[in-house]
């Protein structure tokens, strides 16, 4: 663990005390977790909406209105595309491509928890999960409407080069549940900032703003549940170790690796796409934004021992 990770791991060990129990598994303490499940599953229902009738739909979202703030585009800062008009195409599309993203990761997400619901092993969780699957479902359905809408659908979702499973039961649930806090503090790093936007239209600023709402819970669910499920894990096979680690680390490349969608540039009527997206991903202003905005998940994962060195340490290009 590195020197600055460290407070953070005294704090977090400090909040939840671990105890050896019976075959020397080390679990969190029950009831804090117990308490925060409690908490977020009220959280859930006293911000109840129906997102069938929470949006205004406009008829038409203007294209010469940035629908992405240009700071966030995957060419922010490289100077690789000057032209506004070329750019505000490139935020339209990188919009879709964003939303698309979600909607091919929530269905993954829902497949994972709907796998696990109400078994022995994720009995504790199962109130919470059930609102986390609506809320999820409701997320999955604004995004994909506002692609349908407005852009005449999603884009296919890219193959993964990285297997999903064959760790073993155990290991299995801690890959699962990592990805999915992946791809949760990934987007809500988006969320949280276009939510409040005035650069971009109104629906879309709706949209980011409402799933970012929802994110806040997810995310301290997810890193909680994810610290026990590594620990249980861990316990039973701590062979796996190093594998797990350059697992979760490979999936973050691959997931920044996501955003520069090799369509959106073609779409934007850019040229040379393919080699404007690899100039892109290895542009030294975007591989320091890429450690930006995988700092508070990475470092999640070195507070929790999960990593022995941080992503953004060993990160030299995604």
């Amino acid at each position: 663990m590195t020197a600055a990770a460290e407070p953070a791991a005294a704090k977090h060990h400090h909040q939840y005390q671990y105890q050896y129990q019976a075959k020397d598994r080390i679990t969190m303490d029950d009831s804090g977790f117990s308490t925060m499940l409690a908490r977020l599953s009220e959280k859930s229902r006293d911000d109840y909406y129906n997102p069938y009738t929470k949006f205004s739909w406009p008829d038409t979202v203007p294209e010469d209105q940035w629908w992405m703030n240009p700071d966030y585009l995957t060419v922010s800062g490289t100077g690789l595309i000057d032209d506004e008009k070329t750019l505000k195409a490139l935020a339209r599309y990188e919009t879709v491509n964003f939303f698309s993203l979600h909607v091919h990761g929530i269905r993954e997400l829902m497949i994972e928890v709907a796998k696990r619901i109400h078994t022995p092993d994720f009995a504790d969780y199962n109130e919470y999960l059930h609102h986390f699957i609506g809320e999820e479902n409701a997320h999955m359905w604004f995004f994909a409407e506002f692609c349908y809408r407005y852009t005449g659908g999603i884009y296919p979702e890219a193959a993964s080069p990285l297997r999903r499973e064959g760790f073993g039961d155990l290991w299995d649930d801690v890959i699962v549940f990592s990805r999915i806090l992946i791809f949760e503090e990934i987007f809500d790093y988006y969320n949280s900032r276009m939510g409040k936007d005035p650069l971009i239209p109104d629906i879309l600023r709706e949209i980011h703003s409402a799933h970012h709402h929802d994110e806040s819970r997810h995310v301290a669910f997810g890193k909680q549940l994810v610290k026990r499920l590594y620990d249980r894990a861990l316990a039973a096979d701590p062979g796996r170790r190093d594998e797990i680690e350059k697992y979760v680390k490979d999936y973050m490349t691959y997931s920044v690796r996501s955003l520069y969608n090799p369509q959106i540039f073609r779409d934007c009527g850019a040229e040379n796409p393919l080699a404007l997206r690899r100039q892109a991903m290895s542009h030294p202003v975007r591989e320091a934004f890429h450690v930006k905005l995988m700092a508070r998940v990475d470092r999640f994962f070195v507070a929790s021992e999960m990593f022995s060195t941080s992503w953004g340490t060993d990160h030299v290009s995604a």
